[in-house]
């Protein structure tokens, strides 16, 4: 059994925890949040301790913690996790510039422990059959690939738009990787 300990209590917060359905191995045990309701809402819905950072962090129970904070945060709250002797999976980016990411990955290795980052969409059902396809050679010999993101806008599926129009944030940070990674997945 893994147990987990989630930072950031926010919208993706909940795909993570509906999870539990489809995997039996994984075991949210406490959670936190900078905004304090959040956090307690969490908590409440899925019985599991409410603590602070720190205690979350020093939680001898907790083996890997989900970092689902904003992505102007992701950087600081994983070198923390990091530091503090945990396993880390965190949403995307993993941090705004590629020398913090740079870090983050020597740290994990100096400190012998996993670091992982979504997006792993790529791994699912749609992006497999992809693959297989492609390497069966079933639709030809692909030249080319693009992708397109249009829809009505943030506001209208997000509570919290804010991160969408600051540095590190906005459409390409927050949506892009996803495309971008089955592009890469299927096409090289």
């Amino acid at each position: 059994m893994l147990n987990v300990g989630l930072i950031g209590c926010g919208n993706i917060a909940e795909t993570y925890f509906r999870s539990q359905e489809y995997f039996n191995n994984i075991n949210f045990i406490s959670c936190t949040d900078i905004n304090e309701e959040a956090a307690k809402k969490c908590a409440d819905k899925y019985n599991i301790k409410l603590q602070s950072v720190d205690d979350l962090l020093s939680n001898p129970d907790i083996d890997v913690i989900l970092n689902l904070t904003v992505p102007q945060a992701h950087y600081e709250v994983t070198k923390k996790i990091l530091l503090a002797g945990k396993h880390s999976y965190c949403e995307k980016p993993l941090s705004i510039s590629f020398e913090q990411g740079k870090e983050l990955v020597q740290i994990a290795k100096k400190e012998n422990l996993y670091l992982g980052n979504a997006p792993d969409t790529f791994l699912g059902g749609g992006g497999q059959l992809s693959r297989q396809l492609l390497d069966a050679g079933e639709i030809g010999d692909v030249k080319l690939g693009n992708f397109i993101f249009a829809f009505p806008g943030v506001e209208t599926f997000h509570h919290n738009p804010d991160s969408w129009y600051k540095k590190g944030g906005g459409p390409i940070i927050d949506m892009g990787p996803y495309f971008f990674t089955m592009l890469v997945h299927l096409l090289g």
